[in-house]
């Protein structure tokens, strides 16, 4: 009788935790497979439409075409859901995060060459014959974006280990998201980067690592979004 009135609570106990997990489990990142699906749908979406009517027979991963488009409302979206899950009294702390999304939204646009002659990170365009008030514009753009980037690793960069200690796992998805931003740069014009070094690639190589890099790219801001989704548990507290 002892012995029964001792194990009947501790194997409720632990009937009740294993009926109560999938739950908790589903509500630990709730919104995280629809900020998936949503993403690997927007990409899918943008992809075939520029095929059956913008190609015309050109690579969906070109300039302007359905990857990069893809990318850059990607980005878009990662704004919107940072501003959507995150709770206000931390938007100001946070701020650049949404920055860094919306900088590299134009970056996909190529905003950053689009209004002026050379690249706003180019020196020509402050050594040259650029009208004054555009290298103004164009150097504050710069600074801030220079900023953005430096108080995103600074800060991020402890809250990162420390949610990476806690076991959480919104960091993951931003590392990941990390590895993306230096291997696709790592990749981009790799046939022209190992030529400098007398490495002569075929052109399927050469196709293949511009493929990777484009891919690659895309999914940097499907990263930030699951990053976003992970951290704040679909709702405002």
């Amino acid at each position: 009788m002892i012995v029964a009135a001792k194990s009947t609570p501790k194997a409720m106990r632990y009937r009740m935790i294993d009926q109560q997990s999938p739950t908790a489990t589903s509500e630990k990142w709730p919104g995280l497979a629809s900020a998936a699906v949503l993403s690997f749908g927007l990409i899918a979406v943008f992809v075939i439409v520029d095929l059956l009517f913008f190609a015309q027979g050109q690579s969906f991963k070109r300039e302007g075409g359905g990857l990069e488009t893809a990318s850059a409302v990607l980005y878009i979206l990662a704004v919107v859901v940072f501003f959507i899950k995150t709770p206000m009294s931390e938007w100001l702390r946070l701020f650049h995060v949404p920055a860094l999304m919306a900088l590299f939204a134009c970056r996909e646009l190529d905003f950053d060459k689009a209004f002026t002659d050379a690249g706003i990170l180019s020196l020509r365009l402050y050594s040259g014959d650029t009208a004054l008030g555009t290298k103004l514009i164009a150097g504050a753009v710069a600074l801030f974006s220079i900023y953005v980037i430096l108080r995103t690793a600074w800060r991020g960069g402890p809250a990162v280990l420390r949610a990476l200690r806690d076991g959480a796992l919104w960091p993951w998805f931003a590392i990941l998201a990390g590895v993306l931003v230096v291997g696709t740069k790592s990749v981009d014009g790799l046939g022209r980067k190992l030529l400098d070094f007398g490495i002569v690639i075929s052109a399927d190589l050469d196709a293949t690592a511009s493929l990777v890099e484009e891919v690659g790219e895309t999914f940097i801001p499907v990263c930030a979004i699951l990053a976003i989704a992970a951290r704040w548990r679909g709702r405002k507290t």
